[in-house]
């Protein structure tokens, strides 16, 4: 046996065969979507948390405490979350319905600071928002050995939990693998649930996946920012909306905005921005959504006119 092959058997203890996921962002195979994609025509924009304890064996400690419903509602970009703490819950109201199209139909955002530094959730989907049906997860990840806060693992070894991709990047989940599920209309998906993993290896305290697998991530959290962190959830496949839900469906983020502001909606639409004077500052056509360099602006406050079809939106906005 030569110096080479002793070396590789070396490696495997380290070594699973098992990686049979898709990879990081970058990477050839990889589903992640990142907030920007044009494929996202609208962000979730009613969240609201059950907070779970910053650690399910010591539940004395309290509850996870960090962030705001608000927080996860909108755009993502990988700042301003809501952290759930072990086994917290995230319920994600939907208006207009979400339904199942061609590829995947949402996407959920966390806010990894890195690839591998992974904090999962389930997610579950409910088209009465009473009864909710979840994702089959799956996870290869090794557990001979507890994941915590100075680990990293391989986002490989995980399917259909939410968290699998870093900050910006968001997991997708396709509608389609919960078909024929009785109880449930994929094509009116009114909520979305998360749920957080409690990533113990422990048999007594951990979660498991569908085939009754530990789910190994960064275990225990005891602080405030414990557990799962929601950033966003991006809508790729949405019901067409009435004129009375168009208010709604209309986002303009940030707000107050700095160098840049995104508009999203849906179709062909006309906006034109106003200093508090009247004088147009900028007008354009766009389609879904578009880009607002606005850098050279005074502090102050502005008016966005939107006119989508016959309706027209005013929208005070602040630097």
């Amino acid at each position: 046996m030569n110096s080479w092959v002793k070396y590789l058997l070396t490696l495997l203890p380290y070594v699973s065969c098992a990686q049979s996921f898709a990879p990081e962002p970058g990477v050839l195979g990889s589903t992640a979507i990142h907030a920007d994609s044009s494929i996202i025509i609208n962000w979730a924009s009613n969240v609201q948390i059950t907070r779970g304890v910053l650690d399910v064996q010591n539940p004395g400690m309290g509850s996870a405490s960090y962030g705001l419903e608000s927080d996860a509602e909108g755009y993502a970009d990988g700042l301003g979350v809501v952290s759930l703490g072990d086994s917290g819950i995230a319920i994600i109201t939907l208006s207009p319905a979400v339904y199942d199209g061609i590829g995947p139909d949402f996407a959920i955002f966390e806010n990894g600071f890195t690839d591998g530094y992974m904090e999962f959730a389930f997610v579950e989907v409910s088209s009465d928002g009473i009864n909710f049906f979840r994702f089959p997860a799956t996870s290869e990840t090794p557990t001979d050995v507890q994941i915590n806060n100075f680990t990293i693992s391989d986002c490989r070894y995980v399917n259909n939990l939410a968290g699998k991709y870093r900050a910006t990047y968001g997991t997708p989940f396709d509608l389609a693998e919960l078909s024929g599920i009785s109880g449930l209309d994929i094509q009116n998906i009114t909520h979305i649930r998360l749920i957080d993993v409690i990533g113990s290896i422990d048999p007594q305290w951990g979660s498991v996946d569908q085939y009754g697998h530990l789910i190994n991530d960064p275990y225990p959290t005891p602080f405030e920012s414990g557990g799962f962190d929601l950033d966003g959830v991006g809508i790729i496949h949405q019901k067409a909306l009435g004129i009375k839900d168009l208010q709604m469906y209309v986002e303009v983020i940030p707000n107050p905005f700095h160098d840049q502001i995104k508009i999203i909606t849906q179709g062909d639409f006309t906006y034109s921005l106003y200093s508090t004077d009247g004088t147009l500052i900028s007008t354009d056509n766009a389609t879904d959504f578009c880009y607002l360099q606005v850098s050279h602006l005074e502090n102050g406050v502005y008016f966005l006119e939107l006119r989508i079809g016959d309706n027209m939106i005013v929208k005070q906005l602040m630097k």
